[in-house]
């Protein structure tokens, strides 16, 4: 079940920002998804940063879910009913269809995907 898997999702990206906060200059989570892109000279100190940020954003977006959870939104794939995974609602957060259904979509060309 989706709320489960939010709770889970949220102790683990807890304990990843209580980690690297021990040994990483905390970053704002607000700074751009470029920001985030790592380059190949990039220091342990900078690959540990951009890391914190990528979990911050992970982390608001789950806690987004599960704000709207509590307020009777559903997450479920508007084609076969089946709850959408979490997988697919941090990717794409208004996602409308599952994976299966998605795809087999964008395999008889419907251009409006949900």
């Amino acid at each position: 079940m989706l709320k489960d898997q939010l709770e889970k999702e949220l102790v683990i990206a807890n304990a990843q920002i209580e980690e690297l906060e021990l040994t990483t200059h905390v970053v704002s989570p607000e700074n751009t998804l470029s920001d985030i892109i790592t380059f190949e000279n990039a220091s342990e100190e900078e690959l540990n940063q951009r890391k914190l940020k990528r979990i911050y954003m992970k982390k608001r977006k789950i806690l987004y879910f599960k704000e709207r959870l509590k307020n009777n939104f559903s997450y479920f794939c508007i084609e076969c009913g089946e709850e959408l995974t979490l997988e697919r609602l941090l990717i794409m957060p208004k996602a409308g269809l599952c994976t299966t259904c998605a795809n087999n979509a964008k395999a008889q060309n419907d251009f409006f995907l949900p």
